[in-house]
């Protein structure tokens, strides 16, 4: 055997005898999986049941950002100015098997300013992110967001404080 063989012998050799009865038995012999346990939206009271639902979208991290770099938050904001773009970002887990949408709506002082809908791939930590302009005649109050799933299951919610330059 030449010296390159070895490693490729030495392996299947390794793999060969790793294996035991239970790996070659079928499919019906073997124990069941455990499964996972279900995951809940964040602020979710109800349970998650497998055959009337699918699963929530969960929230992992949510923040104000005065901007987006490499999907992460550039600078995470405090407070929101007059003529400053305001993002939402949001790392979410779907856990559903599906692609799923979630509905982001931005209100300055209680009134209706931006909705966005966003598409979130099945992953375990998907981030995505919205934004809203504060327009240059609010200069007090509060910039809000309020994001529901395409179930209108609630997965987060933010208030910001808006203050003159």
């Amino acid at each position: 055997m030449r010296a390159r063989e070895w490693p490729t012998f030495f392996v299947t050799w390794l793999l060969v005898a790793g294996c035991d009865e239970k790996a070659n038995a079928p499919a019906s012999a073997s124990a069941p999986m455990p499964q996972p346990a279900p995951v809940l939206a964040s602020g979710s009271a109800s349970e998650y049941d497998e055959e009337t639902s699918t699963r929530p979208v969960e929230l992992l991290k949510f923040s104000f950002a005065s901007g987006i770099r490499g999907r992460d938050p550039a600078s995470v904001l405090e407070y929101a100015k007059p003529n400053q773009r305001v993002y939402a970002h949001l790392t979410l887990r779907n856990r559903s098997g599906r692609k799923r949408t979630v509905h982001v709506v931005f209100k300055v002082n209680g009134a209706k300013r931006t909705e966005v809908d966003l598409d979130v791939d099945a992953s375990w930590s998907w981030r995505t992110w919205a934004y809203n302009t504060v327009l240059a005649k609010d200069t007090s109050g509060t910039l809000s967001v309020e994001v529901t799933d395409d179930e209108g299951n609630a997965v987060a919610e933010g208030t910001l404080p808006i203050r003159p330059k």
